[in-house]
C-alpha cells in the first residue's frame, strides 16, 4: 500500500515522503479500514507520539494523521460491533501509525458507524467529523475513546460561552442521556 511517512523530526516537512509499505494486519479487537478521507495537522510533526512509542523507543518512519473515514475491510480476532463493508469514521491511537495511508489498523472502540448519506470527507477530517455528524451518528454523548470534559455548574463553557448549566441541559436533551 502507499503511505505518507515522516522520517526525520529535524527535517520537518522536508522529511515527509510517499513510500510503499506493507498492509497492516488487524490485532485483537482491531479493524482494518480502507481510508477514504483523512485529516492531518502540521503540528503532528512536533508531537512526541509521532516519533516514539509508549515505552519511549524510536518508531520512525511513522505514518502521521489520526482522523479518518473509510470502509471496514477486515476484523481482528474478537472484534465485535462492526462488520466488513461498513462505513466508519473515528480516530486512531496517537502511538500507532496514522491514517495517511491506503489502509490503517484501528481499535474498534475508536470508530463509529458513518451513515450512507454522509460523505466521507464530511465524516472524517476535522475532529473526526464528530461535530458535523453527531446528531445522525450517535444517540449518546460523544466519546471517540475519551469523554469530553464537562464544565461545572455556574461556569462558562469553553466551547461557546453559554452557561454550563444551559449547555448540559441542551446536551442532555440532544443525546437523551445524563451529561
Amino acid at each position: 500500500m502507499k503511505a505518507i511517512v515522516v522520517t526525520d523530526q529535524a527535517a520537518g516537512r522536508a522529511g515527509v515522503k510517499l513510500v510503499e509499505r506493507p498492509e497492516p494486519q488487524p490485532a485483537i479487537n482491531d479493524v482494518l479500514v480502507q481510508v477514504h478521507a483523512s485529516g492531518f495537522t502540521g503540528d503532528e510533526l512536533t508531537w512526541p507520539s509521532t516519533w516514539t512509542d509508549r515505552a519511549g523507543r524510536d518508531r520512525t518512519p511513522s505514518i502521521p494523521g489520526h482522523e479518518l473515514a473509510g470502509v471496514v475491510t477486515a476484523l481482528g480476532c474478537g472484534t465485535t460491533g462492526l462488520s466488513i463493508g461498513q462505513r466508519v469514521f473515528g480516530l486512531t491511537d496517537w502511538y500507532r501509525d496514522g491514517t495517511l495511508a491506503e489502509y490503517v489498523a484501528v481499535e474498534a472502540r475508536n470508530l463509529a458507524p458513518l451513515p450512507g448519506d454522509v460523505d466521507f470527507t464530511v465524516g472524517g477530517p476535522g475532529d473526526a467529523g464528530t461535530d458535523r455528524v453527531a446528531g445522525t451518528v450517535r444517540t449518546r454523548p460523544p466519546s471517540c475513546g475519551a469523554e469530553r470534559p464537562r464544565p461545572r455548574c455556574g461556569r462558562r463553557s469553553r466551547l461557546d460561552g453559554e452557561p454550563a448549566r444551559t449547555r448540559r441541559r441542551r446536551l442532555r436533551h440532544r443525546y437523551q442521556a445524563r451529561c
